[in-house]
């Protein structure tokens, strides 16, 4: 099978590993894989390094004229059907103009995977991207949702639900009784993902033992005013600015608890899915797609967004309680094995592009 996947965020994220994996799972089974990217070292280099990624392109959208014929050409020298597979409705509009330029537009699927919890776009040229798309694959139930909660124009049949997976083998482990109780977050420093809320929770923990560590990057206007206010309230010496690490599963082995305190409502959070998959009990929000994988009380603990005080007892909760740390932690390993293996979603996404 020929597929060519189109990756044109500027900066790595959910989105982009999703691709990546999935682009390393479908070469692996022996089809062709081609990605273009747009010319961003953050993006480009971790697929070059892969040895996945065809070319860049400028990949700007509805105005730029130049991509679609370029792309238009790569499909007139590729044999056979082609799957393009996009990540945003932008590309998905590229994709589809480059079919109209092309000599065989009847052997080009296109598929779209939503990575986002926001309302369809009602207008004109929106409903046009939708009726021409073969499929649009959203990554929890919560994004179908909101997406046809401003009632689309949509065909509803080419609308499917795939929930997200990360291709990392579940590692059950040893829980740690002795010493401080190793926090972590994992993600970009954005406002968003709400590392501003789980440091002032900290701040109401002085008399606890635990330390945090930070993997994460973000510009200096968000990072620096919480290193100021970890300082102001007098728990800066018991935070580990790791900045970007290569492979976070190591820091998740020296972990106790994983935190995701987003403000945002997750589509369906990756660091989630890799925390579980190591065994570790998660504290995360409950406003975004986490109740469709994750039990409250079982896999870890949900809390309000934006709330440091219920953040702050849910913590308190686990680092008091070793027994109950170990005992969330192996549930959390056991759900990932049984319902969030990335053969499940492998197969899903391959049956998806079999079916057209």
């Amino acid at each position: 099978m020929n597929i060519i996947h189109l990756v044109s965020n500027k900066v790595w994220g959910g989105g982009e590993r999703y691709a990546l994996d999935l682009c390393k799972a479908l070469r692996a089974d022996g089809h062709r894989v081609s990605v273009f990217t747009r010319n961003r070292p953050a993006v480009r280099t971790l697929f070059a390094a892969e040895q996945l990624l065809a070319g860049t392109m400028r990949l700007g959208g509805p105005l730029d004229i130049l991509t679609p014929l370029r792309l238009a050409s790569r499909l007139n020298h590729t044999d056979g059907p082609v799957i393009i597979h996009v990540h945003n409705f932008k590309d998905a509009a590229t994709a589809i103009s480059a079919r109209r330029l092309c000599r065989s537009p009847h052997q080009v699927k296109i598929i779209a995977t939503r990575h986002l919890v926001k309302a369809a776009k009602t207008d004109p040229s929106h409903t046009a991207v939708y009726a021409a798309l073969d499929a649009i694959v959203f990554v929890s139930r919560l994004a179908l949702d909101e997406f046809l909660s401003s009632d689309p124009e949509v065909d509803r049949s080419r609308l499917h639900v795939i929930h997200n997976a990360v291709a990392i083998p579940p590692c059950p482990r040893a829980n740690r009784a002795d010493g401080p109780v190793n926090l972590i977050f994992a993600g970009r420093i954005v406002p968003e993902k709400g590392l501003g809320v789980l440091i002032e929770a900290l701040g109401k923990l002085q008399d606890t033992d635990w330390r945090l560590t930070v993997c994460g990057t973000g510009s200096g206007k968000d990072v620096m005013p919480l290193v100021a206010r970890a300082r102001q309230l007098g728990i800066d010496s018991r935070i580990d600015w790791k900045g970007h690490v290569d492979n976070v599963i190591d820091e998740f082995a020296q972990a106790d608890v994983a935190i995701a305190p987003s403000i945002w409502r997750e589509p369906f959070g990756l660091t989630i899915l890799e925390a579980m998959s190591q065994g570790l009990p998660v504290i995360t929000t409950d406003n975004g797609a986490q109740r469709e994988f994750m039990k409250d009380g079982a896999d870890g603990i949900l809390v309000p967004p934006s709330n440091p005080t219920a953040l702050a007892a849910a913590i308190s909760r686990l680092v008091s309680d070793p027994a109950l740390r170990a005992d969330m932690g192996r549930h959390a390993c056991d759900t990932y094995t049984a319902r969030l293996s990335y053969d499940r979603f492998y197969k899903s996404i391959l049956a998806l592009y079999n079916g057209l």
